[in-house]
């Protein structure tokens, strides 16, 4: 992994947000050299370098057109604090600047600044947005991109409280709290603004995905069906989509074939359809159906993912590798490309597959921190702590990075190195106090290793608070409360997280819970149903090993 690790300095140097504002020593020179010095960093792909160049070369100079470049380059680097000092300055030069402002204020969300990123939107609607109505709608487009999920719909929520009679604010607001994973939020705001707009289609349609959020999924169902048949293509499609997440196949394969008979949606049926047949192991009609979505180009990335699920699949690991290695942007590519990592070392090939791994880092930096991460996680289960821990080990020494410290923190505790487990996480959480997933990710290590039990359930409680409908953190309570004794009421939350998500981890605990309470019986049959779903599943096969028959 030599090799590997050295690679590392051209690409880890794409990082992304360090967690503090810290303003760079800057060196002695004039603005012209201090550009002319950051140009060349970028083109010798040293990122961080050329951000703070930039940022100096803007203190040095009122020039507007710096200001810019800097932000536009750490921004696109993915240095966001470096961005956010060049947009103040940027908007120091010119105040009126939408495009600076719009900078400066995601990347404060994306320090995890929740309020300062608050107030910076609020101006951006208050002085860019004469019809409100379309500024509403253009900033959910914003919001929605954005990885603080929770920061980012509750930016919107007080964005909101501004226009307490606006539809679109409401609607917006619905669906970022779906992205945040808080389906009461969201169902609240979506008939809110059903109230205010009557028929809104859009409106309804964020109602049924929150109903489906709060577990209310044949009630979803029903009111999708009613848009459906209101002969809305994008509800039909919705429609279709909605009843394959909820298993019913044979409904969803009938409006798919009819949306594919009429030709409206050609593209989203053969999807669909291509889906359903992967799911079946219909290996040959997936393949004839997604090769047939293929002739539309734009639709080639998640032909060439599904083709090469296929090839996976059916145990073509060359063939598979040929379809990954062919994605490199798009929704899949991560995940392609950490597929065909692990598919070149299968096939013995570990030279090739970090050869591979490299040439995608140092051309989508954006990518690193999700590969890193990705990578780090195949070797821990190949057995490769030590070079899972060096690998982000240096990560972090080019590049601190929070997301990247706590994704070493999840190794570290797959690894039983926990004294530094916790560490990373305690790290972690102190800036960013009310990030939920760090929240809970800390709380149940402290909880399941029995190291803080106590302190474990407060975050966890913290979590939950900012995230109630999250099933992982409903897990986590339940699982808390059983470590502390309450088994009725960490059943219950146990419960609650099993029918939101019948995940297998979540089942291992819930029959963990029941044996305790003497109820064998009903253990077995959650193990057993979790299984037959989820084979492969390490947790649940500990479970009923500790427990034989």
């Amino acid at each position: 992994m030599s090799q590997w690790l050295r690679c590392l300095a051209l690409v880890l140097s794409a990082g992304t947000a360090v967690p503090v504002l810290a303003a760079p020593r800057c060196p002695a020179g004039d603005a012209h050299a201090l550009a002319a010095g950051a140009e060349r960093a970028l083109a010798r792909a040293e990122w961080p370098l050329a951000a703070r160049q930039f940022t100096c070369a803007t203190r040095h100079a009122g020039d507007v057109a710096l200001a810019e470049r800097a932000t536009r380059t750490a921004y696109d680097s993915l240095q966001i604090a470096s961005a956010v000092a060049d947009a103040r300055r940027w908007l120091e030069l010119v105040p009126d600047s939408e495009v600076a402002r719009r900078y400066l204020a995601t990347g404060l969300l994306r320090l995890y600044d929740d309020d300062a990123a608050a107030e910076q939107f609020a101006a951006l609607l208050n002085t860019s947005y004469q019809d409100r109505a379309r500024g509403y709608m253009t900033l959910l487009e914003i919001l929605a991109e954005e990885r603080n999920e929770t920061g980012a719909a509750r930016v919107m929520e007080r964005l909101a409280a501004l226009d307490p009679g606006l539809a679109e604010a409401q609607y917006a607001m619905s669906v970022l709290w779906q992205r945040a994973e808080d389906g009461k939020r969201s169902l609240a705001a979506a008939r809110r603004a059903i109230e205010l707009r009557p028929a809104w289609r859009m409106a309804e349609l964020a109602e049924v995905r929150a109903l489906s959020l709060v577990g209310s999924r044949e009630e979803a169902i029903g009111k999708s069906a009613v848009l459906a048949a209101g002969g809305d293509l994008f509800s039909r499609i919705n429609h279709a989509w909605l009843l394959l997440g909820n298993g019913r196949r044979a409904e969803a394969t009938a409006v798919f074939e009819e949306l594919r008979r009429s030709g409206t949606a050609a593209s989203d049926a053969l999807e669909g359809l291509g889906a359903i047949a992967l799911d079946e192991h219909r290996f040959d009609d997936a393949a004839r159906l997604f090769n047939e979505l293929s002739r539309d180009p734009q639709n080639m990335d998640t032909v060439l993912w599904n083709l090469g699920r296929i090839a996976e699949q059916g145990g073509d690991k060359l063939l598979a590798v040929r379809h990954y290695q062919r994605i490199s942007s798009g929704s899949h590519a991560v995940a392609a490309q950490t597929r065909t990592f692990r598919l070149l070392r299968e096939l013995g090939a570990p030279e090739l597959a970090e050869v591979q791994m490299d040439e995608f880092l140092a051309t989508v930096p954006a990518s690193t921190q999700d590969v890193i991460a990705s990578v780090g996680s195949l070797l821990a289960e190949e057995g490769e702590g030590d070079q899972a821990i060096a690998l982000l080990d240096r990560a972090l020494t080019l590049m601190p990075d929070d997301d990247m410290r706590l994704a070493r923190g999840f190794l570290m505790e797959r690894l039983d190195r926990l004294p530094e487990a916790v560490a990373d996480m305690r790290a972690v959480v102190a800036h960013r106090p009310n990030d939920p997933v760090t929240l809970n990710a800390l709380g149940y290590t402290l909880v399941d290793r029995s190291i803080a039990i106590d302190e474990g359930q407060r975050l966890i409680v913290r979590a939950l608070e900012a995230k109630p409908d999250s099933f992982a953190i409903q897990d986590s309570m339940g699982w808390a409360l059983v470590r502390l004794g309450k088994l009725d009421e960490g059943r219950t939350w146990l419960e609650r997280a099993w029918d939101n998500s019948r995940d297998p981890e979540v089942a291992a605990h819930l029959g963990e819970t029941l044996w305790l309470q003497d109820r064998g019986d009903e253990a077995r049959r959650v193990w057993e149903e979790a299984l037959a779903e989820n084979p492969e599943s390490t947790p649940l096969k500990r479970a009923i090993e500790r427990h034989p028959r």
